[in-house]
């Protein structure tokens, strides 16, 4: 079986579009995932709202990437959702 490099690039564009298309219909959007953005997620994921996030860099978690808190922004939303 060769690779097509067209018939792979489509399949990529047509699953992005999909997912887009899922998520333009939500309850809430979150802009930023820092502490504030994660938490927020949680409660309105337990309250059964469709939320979405938008974080501009590649990794969530704000600030605390920077040092003075020693949890990644995914481990704490691990956390929280553990607790709610």
């Amino acid at each position: 079986m060769e690779l097509n490099e067209i018939v792979i690039t489509k399949a990529i564009i047509d699953r992005f579009h999909d997912k887009l298309k899922e998520n333009l219909d939500t309850d809430v959007a979150i802009v930023g995932g820092g502490p504030a953005g994660l938490v927020a997620g949680c409660f309105l994921a337990k309250a059964g709202k469709k939320a979405v996030l938008f974080e501009r860099k590649l990794s969530v978690g704000g600030g605390m990437w920077g040092g003075g808190m020693l949890l990644s922004g995914e481990k704490v939303a691990q956390e929280l959702m553990g607790r709610l």
